[in-house]
C-alpha cells in the first residue's frame, strides 16, 4: 500500500530567506560599484589586463541582478503548479553564472590576443594599480561572505556567486601582477599576456559551475543527504521495520522530496502501519531540517526476512533470529524486489 504524502513545514528554513535576500543585494551593489571603479582604471591606463577585469565585472552585475530575482523566486513555497517548490531555479542561476564566466573568458581572449602582437605603452599605472587593488580586496571580502552565507543558508545561488566573485579577485590579482611587471621591467606585452592567463584561470571555474548545475538539474543523488536519511533510519528503527529499500531523495532549494519502500509485518493493522509511516516521515523531515514531503510504500514481510526481524512476539516466525547490523546507504538505495531473498547481513 502507498501512503499519501505527508507534508511538514519547518519554519526555520523560511527564516533563512531574508538573510539570503540581503546577501544577494550586497552582491549586486558591490558588483555595480566595482564595475565603475575598474572602467575608470582602464580609462586611466589603457591596460588590456584591466579591461579583462572590467569585462568580468559586467558579468558580475548581470549575475548579481539575476541572483536577486532568483532568491525572490526560490523563496516562494510549494504550490499546486510547483509541488516540489521553486528551488531548482537556483541551479539554473548557477549554470547561467558559469556560462557567463565562460563567455567573459572568451571576450578577454578576443581583446587580449591582438594586443599581445601589437602592445602599447601604459599610462597612469600608479592610480590604476590603486583602484584595481581596492576593487580586488573588496571582491575578496564579499566573495568569502557569499560563500559563507551560501553554505550556512544552504543556497546554491549564493555559493555560485561567491565563487564568481573570488574568480574576479584572482583576476584582479593577476592584473596587479601584470601592471607591476610592466612598470618595473618596461615589457609592455606582459599586459596582454597576463590578460590571457586570467581568461584561462576563470574559464575552468565557469566549467565547474556549469557541470555542478547540470548535476543538480538532473537530480543527481546527493551523498550527504542520503547519509543523513539512512543515519536517521538507523537511529529511529524499531522492531518490525524490515529492509528499507529503493530510497530516492531530491532537493529543490529548501524543499526535499523523499520516497522509500520498507517492509513491515503482514499482520500489522492499517492503523499501526499508518502511525509508523507518520513517525518515519516526521523524523526524516526533522533530520533533514528542511521543508518537504516523504512518500512511504509499505511491503509485507516474507518468510526470508524472519532471521532479521526483531519482533519477539511473532507467531509466524519461520527462522531463527540472527544478529543484524546497521542499514547502509548502498543497501537502502538498492531496488530490492518484493520477492527477492535478502542477503545475509552481518
Amino acid at each position: 500500500m502507498t501512503s499519501p504524502a505527508h507534508q511538514q513545514t519547518v519554519p526555520e528554513s523560511r527564516l533563512r530567506y531574508p538573510a539570503i535576500r540581503r546577501a544577494a543585494r550586497v552582491a549586486l551593489l558591490t558588483s555595480f560599484l566595482l564595475l565603475i571603479v575598474k572602467f575608470i582604471a582602464y580609462y586611466l591606463t589603457d591596460s588590456k589586463a584591466i579591461l579583462s577585469d572590467a569585462l568580468e565585472s559586467i558579468i558580475n552585475v548581470g549575475t548579481g541582478a539575476f541572483l536577486v530575482m532568483t532568491v525572490a523566486i526560490s523563496s516562494q513555497p510549494a504550490d499546486q503548479d510547483h509541488p516540489y517548490g521553486h528551488g531548482k531555479i537556483e541551479a539554473f542561476a548557477a549554470g547561467l553564472e558559469g556560462g557567463l564566466i565562460i563567455f567573459a573568458a572568451i571576450m578577454i581572449m578576443v581583446e587580449a590576443v591582438p594586443a599581445f602582437f601589437n602592445p602599447k605603452p601604459l599610462t597612469n599605472l600608479g592610480p590604476g594599480l590603486s583602484l584595481v587593488l581596492a576593487a580586488g580586496l573588496i571582491n575578496l571580502g564579499v566573495g568569502l561572505y557569499l560563500l559563507h552565507s551560501g553554505k550556512k543558508l544552504k543556497s546554491d545561488a549564493l555559493r555560485a556567486d561567491g565563487h564568481h566573485l573570488l574568480t574576479d579577485f584572482y583576476t584582479s590579482a593577476g592584473v596587479i601582477v601584470a601592471l607591476l611587471l610592466v612598470r618595473f621591467t618596461g615589457i609592455v606585452w606582459l599586459d596582454p599576456l597576463i590578460a590571457c592567463l586570467v581568461a584561462v584561470n576563470i574559464f575552468l571555474p565557469g566549467i565547474n559551475l556549469v557541470r555542478g548545475a547540470g548535476r543538480n538539474l538532473m537530480n543527481k543523488a546527493d551523498p550527504e543527504l542520503l547519509d543523513r536519511i539512512v543515519a536517521c533510519l538507523n537511529e529511529i528503527k524499531q522492531p518490525g521495520w524490515l529492509y528499507p529499500h529503493k530510497l530516492r531523495a531530491i532537493r529543490s532549494g529548501r524543499y526535499h522530496h523523499v520516497d522509500l519502500h520498507i517492509s513491515m509485518p503482514h499482520y500489522w493493522t492499517l492503523d499501526k502501519i499508518h502511525a509508523t509511516e507518520q513517525e518515519i516521515t516526521e523524523r526524516l523531515l526533522e533530520a533533514m531540517g528542511e521543508e518537504g514531503d516523504v512518500m512511504i510504500h509499505v511491503d509485507p514481510c516474507e518468510p526470508e526476512y524472519c532471521p532479521d526481524c526483531r519482533v519477539t512476539s511473532c507467531g509466524d516466525r519461520k527462522g531463527e533470529q540472527r544478529k543484524s547490523g546497521a542499514w547502509t546507504v548502498k543497501e537502502v538505495i538498492a531496488p530490492r524486489g518484493l520477492n527477492d531473498k535478502p542477503e545475509p547481513r552481518e
